[in-house]
């Protein structure tokens, strides 16, 4: 990743002219006494607590390098809207320029992230720290260049115009369809196993029917009671998108329906692809029989990142 400074010239002079703190031993680099931001503001975005000061990274620390006008201001102001005008600068097509900035920033995330985790917060600063990662995640997820697919949170991915060579393994595959992140196939594999796992205990009673009438009418109540009413499909869907004969062609339904729900990218191509039982059970069996094949599928690859 990289930055796009449009004021290199404006932060040698500030520096230049600015009153400095005598630097202790061991510090990373000097504070201004008398600070002006060498970002340049007027006209950019108000992001709501960006002036807010309490909530600073304690992990962030001034880099060795001042490349990066923006990431300094965050670093010297706390102000967060400094590191949301570094978010928006970043050239997400310059992947090593700034190796230092990016881990700074990461590191930020990453604090914010743990505190809430931890419960290391009151409910005030908790809607805060929530209200940072999010926005932090639209901006990236704004500006970030798009790969030749459409990644999701389950694990699945969504392949516009996509180039088909003639191998045997895309012969029924159309430009436009929905598979596995090949970049983190784990994930949707691991979901599969995981609600596999959660449903297991529900199936011995219902293992003998034969009825698939009476088979859905059990898994309709067995639902009801174990999700959410926001991770329970319509009585409808269920009725005419699940398929009961067995326990994994009922979680490909419901994978199907929950990747159906998700909500699009705003910059995604306006094209209605559809997931259903048949195309999740197909995944499911693809990426078994890759790791079948391969023992090591399923390690860890270049992560690109995708969210926050």
């Amino acid at each position: 990743m990289g930055i796009k400074i449009a004021s290199q010239e404006q932060k040698k002079e500030l520096d230049k002219n600015a009153k400095r703190i005598k630097r202790k031993r061991g510090e990373y680099a000097q504070q201004r006494l008398f600070f002006q931001p060498r970002t340049e503001t007027k006209d950019r975005k108000r992001y709501k607590w960006g002036l807010n000061k309490n909530l600073f990274p304690s992990n962030v620390v001034n880099p060795l390098t001042c490349k990066v006008p923006s990431f300094v201001d965050f670093v010297e102001t706390k102000e967060t809207r400094f590191f949301f005008y570094m978010l928006e600068d970043w050239d997400f097509n310059d992947i090593s320029s700034f190796p230092i900035e990016e881990e700074l920033a990461c590191r930020a995330l990453l604090h914010w992230r743990l505190r809430l985790i931890t419960g290391n917060v009151d409910e005030e600063e908790r809607k805060i720290i929530k209200s940072y990662i999010s926005t932090s995640s639209k901006i990236i997820n704004d500006s970030m260049p798009r790969l030749k697919f459409w990644p999701y949170k389950d694990g699945l991915a969504k392949f516009y115009n996509f180039e088909l060579d003639n191998s045997y393994k895309n012969r029924n595959k159309k430009p436009n369809f929905i598979s596995y992140n090949p970049n983190m196939p784990s994930i949707f594999n691991d979901n599969f196993k995981s609600l596999v796992l959660k449903l297991k205990p529900y199936e011995r009673e219902i293992s003998q029917e034969t009825n698939l009438s009476l088979k859905e009418k059990y898994w309709t109540k067995i639902f009801k009671s174990i999700f959410d009413k926001d991770n329970i499909p319509s009585d409808l869907f269920i009725k005419t998108g699940f398929n009961f004969q067995n326990l994994d062609l009922i979680v490909s339904s419901y994978l199907a329906w929950n990747h159906n729900k998700l909500k699009k990218h705003k910059k995604e191509p306006k094209i209605n692809l559809i997931a259903d039982w048949k195309l999740i059970y197909s995944i499911y069996k693809e990426l078994k029989f890759n790791s079948e094949k391969d023992p090591n599928f399923f390690d860890s690859r270049e992560i690109v990142v995708t969210s926050i």
